[in-house]
């Protein structure tokens, strides 16, 4: 049995019925159902899964806004196709030494516009490293979450976010301050569920344990992962599975790397062709293949994606129909990707002191 989700509402405000919105588990190759996590099938064809042990079920896409105009060209077109398309959780994406706020009415506005649909759409946002202007220290205080928070729904007239995320781990705050102010955003009513993101192995372990006790346990782990990026397999799904924390894959397409436009980064002569071959026996394109695989994982919640174009989200959209492999091809791309793998791990500084060199690349 599945936990019913509210019907949608079509794009005319006529109610769907439930019975006819979620039909059937997801079911992998074998036709065995899939039991972690669980997962639904909508009428429109997309998959949503269970985030953890919560009754919180989003999509296995979810569309990250950036609060920057020149980035986020047509939000309302782009938030309206993203819903037509089942898309229905969008992650506030802040960007650092803006001015509080800054941005923020651009992402409000198209909100308002599904804002018919405001309980069945959901919205999370990461609060803390970089949140704020030149917040460097004292990211993960009480007093800097919680009024983030309140200037954020002042700002987007949203009453509440569905998942509040801590960014980072703050090593000039007591753990105990940043959990209780998660919990506090919660009693207030701010915030429905809260979630950790970017937080390393130790760190996420004593703050997941912090809010069970708290009574407000974390439903969402944020982080990235992709062909190229997969430190978070070595512990930091362990620690999810033993917490019963759902993840949600940032950078599933290695910022770029992995497009059919070509890499961002320097990768190996012989990696794009291989994923070129390997993509056009599964009748999809390099990016359709890289996002694939990562859904493909009965870890994920779902993949946060990002675009502004409507066209890429459409090819983005694509990967929910192919995601499903075969030992050979999930073989052939480990093959190819091995010796292009980064440990984004190295770079987390969510158990470290902020030291001047990072300082000095967030104030650029």
């Amino acid at each position: 049995m599945f936990h019913t989700l509210r019907g949608f509402a079509n794009r005319r405000g006529t109610p769907v019925d439930p019975a006819q919105s979620y039909d059937q588990a997801e079911k992998p190759c074998g036709g065995t159902t899939s039991a972690s996590p669980r997962s639904i099938v909508a009428a429109n064809r997309m998959t949503y899964r269970r985030s953890g042990q919560s009754g919180l079920h989003l999509p296995v896409l979810s569309l990250g806004l950036v609060n920057e105009e020149k980035v986020l060209r047509a939000p309302n077109a782009l938030i309206h196709q993203a819903v037509d398309a089942g898309i229905t959780h969008f992650d506030f994406t802040p960007r650092f030494g803006q001015l509080p706020g800054a941005g923020d009415d651009v992402v409000g506005h198209a909100l308002s516009t599904v804002r018919a649909w405001r309980s069945d759409v959901t919205v999370s946002t990461r609060i803390g490293l970089g949140t704020g202007l030149r917040t460097l220290v004292g990211f993960g205080s009480r007093r800097h979450l919680l009024s983030q928070l309140d200037s954020l729904l002042r700002r987007t007239g949203i009453e509440y976010v569905d998942v509040l995320f801590a960014h980072r781990y703050d090593h000039t705050s007591p753990l105990e301050e940043t959990m209780g102010a998660l919990a506090s955003a919660v009693q207030q009513g701010k915030a429905l569920y809260v979630g950790l993101s970017g937080y390393a192995p130790s760190m996420l372990r004593r703050a997941a344990t912090l809010l069970s006790r708290l009574g407000t346990p974390a439903v969402l782990y944020q982080a990235s992962y992709s062909l190229l990026d997969r430190w978070v397999e070595d512990a930091v799904l362990d620690i999810l599975q033993m917490h019963g924390i759902g993840f949600m894959a940032s950078a599933p397409l290695a910022h770029g790397s992995l497009t059919s436009q070509g890499p961002a980064l320097a990768t190996p002569s012989g990696m794009m062709p291989a994923m070129s071959r390997i993509a056009q026996l599964r009748g999809q394109s390099v990016t359709q293949l890289a996002l694939s695989w990562v859904l493909h994982s009965p870890h994920i919640t779902s993949a946060l994606i990002s675009t502004s174009h409507l066209g890429h989200l459409s090819e983005l959209r694509g990967a929910v129909d192919r995601m499903h492999f075969t030992p050979d091809q999930l073989a052939a791309l480990d093959a190819c990707c091995a010796s292009a793998r980064i440990d984004d791990s190295t770079n987390d500084v969510s158990q470290h002191p902020v030291s001047p060199a990072t300082t000095e690349h967030f104030q650029r």
